[in-house]
């Protein structure tokens, strides 16, 4: 199975990690382990690729485009009332 070395993190910087991932694995279950990791479960947040390209939940690592090297940004969802 092919695998990328991505870094993934928050908008503020407070959290970056590089992990290995599977081309096949779905992105919106890399956001959901990512925001855990990052003590962020409770924030509903959105992943942002190269050129801030939002990135589909439904879309997995190859079908994004996404390649060794890329960072991936967790940016929370503002929301007003």
């Amino acid at each position: 199975m092919e695998t990328v070395t991505v870094t993934v993190r928050t908008v503020d910087g407070n959290f970056k990690k590089s992990v290995e991932v599977p081309l096949d694995m779905l992105l919106g279950d890399f956001r959901e382990e990512a925001q855990r990791v990052a003590s962020l479960a409770s924030v509903h947040c959105y992943l942002v690729g190269r050129n801030n390209q939002l990135l589909q939940d439904s879309d997995n690592f190859e079908s994004a485009g996404i390649q060794s090297g890329d960072l991936i940004t967790l940016m929370p969802v503002c929301e007003t009332s």
